[in-house]
């Protein structure tokens, strides 16, 4: 037996909620990870777990210790992973957030790469709503500018600008009114991002003031873009979001000209005791392509 095992034990217990999914994601048995527990609570002389045949609880003690024994175990294994990779191969699991429009939309177009790049990393892509800070437990996030992230724990790097503009498919602009001045996209359908609000206000970098109007709206960027593909309205997006429909042709630009206010994307991440191996290699990595300034 051994603290770091044992620990690993319990946080994994108390994650999957039963000894029996545990065993199953420690490839281990139940026995053997009741001995574990049994161990750890002789050493710490507290009981962390109340054990049924059908439930776990936790006790108070076992609450503490859980939740900084999860800190801690990631603070070990990001050690364990730095000190491979400063001497050998990258490996381990790399967390990065991102809101869905730039996970799903921006990231995916170079994951690929970089992973067979480093064959031997992990990547974990978590999802994160727009505008919430950083967590602590993701080696990186990657949002537009946040104003009240906390500085003196995050580093925050600039990736590359972007200004949201309009879209349509060929679809859309055949069966309607042309737009060939800002004033015409009153008149037409608006796909709209957010809640149930289906008017928006909005400011323009040539200080043009609209309010869009739609019948659609979604807090879901692949929703809206499937729903401008499909011809439903007019798309007010950044371009990157929509590159792989500009590509195909299934969307085009909407009076160019016509441009929300330049706008920055960020990568935010801790600031550690040790050089953070991975996220400088992703950092450099995308700012090696040509689209970033």
């Amino acid at each position: 037996m051994d603290w770091i095992t044992c620990t690993k034990t319990f946080v994994t217990v108390v994650e999957q909620g039963t000894l029996a999914k545990a065993a199953s994601q420690l490839n281990t048995t139940s026995s053997a990870l009741s001995k574990r527990l049994s161990w750890l609570e002789q050493q710490l002389d507290v009981q962390l777990l109340k054990r049924t045949t059908r439930s776990l609880t936790l006790t108070d003690a076992g609450e503490l210790f859980f939740h900084k024994s999860q800190g801690l175990l990631h603070d070990w294994q990001q050690l364990v992973d730095e000190t491979t990779s400063t001497y050998g191969e990258v490996s381990g699991v790399f967390r990065i957030g991102a809101p869905l429009t730039i996970g799903s939309r921006f990231l995916v177009n170079y994951l690929a790469e970089f992973m067979a790049r480093y064959p031997k990393l992990k990547v974990e892509l978590h999802t994160i709503s727009p505008g919430d800070l950083p967590d602590l437990n993701l080696d990186i996030f990657i949002s537009r500018e946040l104003q009240d992230f906390n500085s003196s724990s995050y580093i925050a790097k600039k990736l590359y600008d972007f200004q949201p503009g309009f879209f349509a498919s060929p679809l859309y602009l055949e069966n309607h009114d042309p737009i060939l001045k800002p004033d015409d996209l009153l008149e037409h359908n608006c796909l709209l991002f957010g809640g149930p609000d289906f008017e928006q206000p909005h400011e323009f970098e040539d200080g043009t003031r609209l309010k869009l109007k739609g019948n659609f709206s979604s807090r879901n960027p692949e929703a809206l873009i499937g729903a401008a593909v499909a011809g439903m309205g007019i798309l007010l997006s950044g371009a990157n979001n929509v590159r792989r429909e500009l590509e195909k042709g299934l969307l085009v630009p909407v009076i160019p000209t016509l441009k929300k206010p330049m706008q920055t994307a960020y990568a935010y991440y801790p600031k550690l005791d040790y050089n953070h191996t991975k996220t400088h290699l992703f950092l450099a990595f995308i700012q090696e392509k040509s689209q970033f300034t």
